[in-house]
Formats: C-alpha cells, structure tokens, sequence
C-alpha cells in the first residue's frame, strides 16, 4: 500500500468522474467486471515511452485484463491488480504498457486505445483514442504479420521476437548464467539460482516469459547485515570482472555482460535478516513473509535447452516477490509502480559501486602512450624527478613518465589497475623506475604512508600529480587529500593537476556511467594559495586540452610550487 499515492489517485477519480467520466457508470459494490460493462478510469500518461492509468473497481473483484489496441490490431494486454486505495468498498488499479517502438507502423489516422472489457477508456488530453502525430515509415498490417510470426511487444516497450520462440537468445544467457554460476560457486561457495521474471517464468509457465527480456538470478548472501551482504556483491562483481567478464554495477544488482556474445544477465543479492525474513535490496512486489524455516535450498532443472537452479520452495518465494495473484500474467508490471518493499541498506554505496566501475574500466581498457596532460607536465620546465602519481588508474602516464627518465609511485584504490599497471610496467622494461601501490585516497593513514614511501626515498623535489582525479572523489575525500598534501609538501615540491570544472556539468559525455564532480576552477586556485602554501606558476580553464572520442571537456590545468 502505498498512502500517498494512494491519496493522490483517489483524488484524481474524484476529479476526473466530475469533469466527464461520470458517464461512465460506476459499478456497484459486488458486481462483476465482465460482459459489456463500462469500467470507470482514465489513462493519465500517452508518451512516446509509456501508457499509463488507473481503473476502479470493487475492492472484491478479480484482476481486470486491460488491452492496447493499434487500430483493430490487440498490440498487448495486461492485468490491474496493485490496489493502491479503497473507498466505498471500490479498488484504484494502476496499470502501464511500454511503447516505444509502436510508432514506425502508425500512421496520422491510426486509433489507438486502450481498452476494458471491449470498451475503451478515456485518453488525458486526447478523448477515447489517440492519432499519432507523424506517419510512421511501416504499417499496422505489417506490424500484425509480425506479430503472427511470434513476434510481441515487449516489457520495455520493444517490438522482438517472443523469448519463448528465441532459441538463440535462450542459449547465448544460458551459457553465461552457467559461466556465472561456475564463478561464484567456486569462489565464494554460493548457488546462483534464478529470481524474478526467470523463475516466475520458470515456475508459471516452464520457461522463459515471452515479454521479458532480462534473465535475472541471484545468490543467497551468508551475512544477516544489508551493509556486509551489499560488500560481498561488490567482491562478486569484482571476480567477476578478474574472469574477463563486463560488469556494471547499480545500487541493487550486477549488470554482468559478455564481451564476446553481447549478452546480458543481471545478479541480485539477497540474504536473511536477524530475525530471520528474506530481504530483497532490489525489493519486492509482494506483501507476505518468506523466512528461514522457508528456505528448502534449491534444486537443478532442465530450462531452455540447460539447466538451472530454482528454490526448492519456488512457488512460495514468487508469492512472496509478486504476491498473490502472480499466476495471473502482467506484462505491463513496472517495479516503479508495483514495489511494496525494498531492504535499502542492501544497496550498494557510491564508493562500492565506483570501486567496481573502475575496476571494470582497467580491466577492458589499455593506453600505449601516456595524456595530453603528461605531456604538458612533462614538458615544463623544473618538474621534478619524483612523481607521486595520485588515482593512477592503470598506470598510463605513471608508465609515460618512467619511460621519461623519471622515478614514479603510482597509487589507486583499484585492485585490477593496479594489477594491470605493474605488468605493464614489467613488460616495457619500466620496473625498476616506476612501482604502483593499491591506496584509497580515503584512507589518511595509508595515503600518508604512500607519500612517505616517495619523499623518503627521493633526492630532491616531488610532484604530487593528479590527472583526471580531484573531480571523480567527492569533496571530503580531496579536502583530506590537500590536507595531506600539505604535511608532506616540502619547499620545492610541485603539485600539478587537470580536472573538470563546473562549466563542463552540462556537456555531453563519452562515458556517462561513474561519478563525476564538478568544481569551480578559481575557488580551487585560490585556496593553494590561502590554505596550502603553493604559488600558482600556471593556470588555465578551457577546451581543447583533452579531447577524446568527439567529447572536448572544459578543464583546468594547474601548475604549483611550495
């Protein structure tokens, strides 16, 4: 139950049967959703992305199918069955289609509605139909031999072939899943058994659901606190990611993909409470318990040509993760709408999911030469010999710099750059020059440790280099950053540094999927001098200093001397 929105939607049925709708007769308490009878709603939301409304109904009748028709075409049907308020013994169901790629086989003339019980529903803003307001380069007749071909509209607004009919597909995630499965078996002792739509899919109709385009399992984490089963996804996708596969990670979930067949699964945690409830960080569209004395383990099935693992009580954990009506098929269901619970203090931190970002970037990504910005330190005249170079990443300008003749500490929080800088390093002869150290610049003591380990051991100046790095650590991190700089700065010690700025917010980026913050570059020269000591011998703020893939940031450059 969800109250204010609840509120919010009993106002709009008052509001909207005063304005018109009225005409639509209400159904009385106890009468059947059935036959030619007119069901009170509206559809509130027709965009290019997404149809979206609520019904009324008695608060005891059975879920009622609601259909997208283009033309006389049935494009898609679904069920309101959330129940988001009751008044006078009447039910508000919510229900939404996706529908994005409806609109290249529709044309001006074309009358889309959307239906209950045969009778369409009014259209916010647009009567009982809506004409799209451009010719799509298809047609409605072309779009149904489609459909006769196993094809449908999708969860998420695609038209694709059914995944019941897509054997390809079926057997490019199940060689993944198995791959993963292997993986978190052998290195952390858990089964990966499948959750959600796979094993609604699974349990309601023996096998994949034809709308869905996600295969998601999960593993059953061995803590009974959010925060540590949240850390153990993080090591998960950080196996992963040593085993060559692609890895994003949200607040919730790993995105782990497979470079080499394009294919997707998501990986969800789970674990026990204290008190013995399953929690589901990604959350739960049910209201019931599922508990430990639950839990039966799980066994193998054969599912799309392969095998896989469900619970033992599958049916139980899929009331629980949909509720009770879950045999009824909802292809218009959206977690957005749907969630009734979510163990927020599963969710993965900011830093968690940096960490993993990062190391999945190492992992994948590799330089032969080092930055525009190595080259401009590089060529300034009176740098020093000693680099400590802070958020090293995989080493490519700390790398760049011991091919200069220079002596380099490279220090990042990210196990796999690390990794993938010292062998690299190794490779090109550059070892005895250039040595690389894990370190979070969060941590004072370690970071301080890694300054001492460069300053004790130079024979004369050092430059604190920092490419690319003050503007992805929030600010407390680069306040404790300065702070250390500063105790172990000495006179003629460089700090150099190249971030991006707070007129590069708004600009489009190649990369779009980790943190960013951005600065005022001025606010930032000004305070070397106030609070740190250095004299500012270069400074600038603009484009054309890094330009990469198409993407010409706004950056500073600065160049100081204690």
């Amino acid at each position: 139950m969800r109250n204010g929105r609840s509120a919010q939607v009993g106002s709009k049925l008052r509001n909207v049967l005063s304005r018109g709708t009225s005409r639509v007769a209400r159904l009385r308490p106890g009468a059947q959703v059935s036959g030619d009878a007119r069901v009170p709603g509206v559809v509130e939301e027709f965009s290019r992305g997404t149809v979206a409304g609520w019904i009324s109904v008695p608060a005891d009748a059975p879920p009622v199918r609601v259909d997208l028709h283009i033309g006389t075409l049935l494009a898609a049907s679904t069920y309101a069955t959330n129940d988001d308020s009751r008044n006078s013994g009447q039910s508000i169901r919510s229900f939404s289609f996706r529908v994005r790629e409806i609109w290249p086989w529709v044309k001006k003339g074309t009358r889309i509605t959307v239906r209950v019980n045969g009778q369409p529903l009014p259209i916010h803003g647009h009567g009982m139909y809506l004409n799209p307001p451009r010719n799509g380069r298809r047609s409605v007749k072309e779009l149904a031999a489609k459909f006769d071909e196993g094809y449908l509209l999708t969860r998420t607004g695609k038209v694709a072939l059914s995944k019941r009919l897509d054997t390809e597909w079926q057997a490019r995630v199940m060689d993944l899943y198995a791959r993963t499965r292997r993986i978190v078996a052998d290195e952390f002792g858990h089964d990966v058994f499948f959750v959600y739509g796979t094993l609604l899919g699974a349990v309601r109709d023996g096998g994949f659901m034809g709308h869905d385009e996600d295969f998601d399992a999960a593993f059953l984490s061995k803590y009974t606190d959010g925060g540590d089963a949240a850390a153990e996804l993080q090591d998960v996708a950080l196996a992963l990611i040593r085993h060559g596969l692609d890895v994003e990670c949200k607040v919730a979930a790993l995105h782990i993909h497979d470079p080499e067949s394009h294919q997707r699964i998501e990986l969800f945690h789970t674990y026990f409470d204290d008190e013995g409830r399953i929690r589901f960080p990604f959350g739960i569209a049910g209201t019931g318990t599922f508990t430990t004395d639950d839990w039966k383990g799980t066994r193998e099935i054969g599912f799309a040509g392969g095998t896989g693992l469900v619970p033992v009580a599958a049916e139980k954990l899929v009331a629980h993760l949909y509720g009770d009506d879950w045999r009824s098929p909802k292809p218009g269901f959206t977690w957005k709408l749907d969630r009734t619970d979510a163990a927020r203090d599963g969710h993965l931190t900011r830093e968690q999911r940096t960490k993993v970002y990062w190391a999945n970037f190492y992992n994948k990504t590799q330089y032969t030469s080092g930055s525009t910005f190595f080259e401009f330190v590089n060529a300034w005249d009176g740098i020093p010999d000693n680099i400590i170079d802070i958020g090293c990443g995989d080493g490519r300008d700390s790398c760049a710099f011991g091919a200069a003749g220079r002596t380099v500490l490279g220090v990042d929080q990210s196990p796999v750059g690390i990794e993938h800088a010292s062998a690299h390093a190794a490779e090109i002869g550059l070892d005895d020059k250039v040595s690389f150290r894990t370190c979070d610049v969060a941590d004072v003591d370690d970071l301080g440790r890694a300054m001492d380990q460069i300053t004790e051991a130079a024979h004369g100046p050092v430059a604190f280099y920092m490419r690319f790095f003050l503007h992805a650590i929030p600010e407390d991190v680069q306040r404790g950053l300065m702070k250390a700089i500063d105790t172990h700065a000495r006179p003629g010690d460089y700090l150099v540094a190249e971030f991006r700025t707070d007129k590069d917010e708004a600009k489009a980026k190649v990369h779009t999927k980790h943190y960013r913050r951005f600065q005022n570059a001025e606010e930032f020269r000004d305070s070397l001098g106030l609070h740190y000591n250095f004299e500012v011998l270069h400074f600038e703020e603009g484009t054309g200093l890094s330009p990469y893939k198409g993407e010409d940031p706004v950056l500073t450059r600065v160049v100081a001397r204690r």
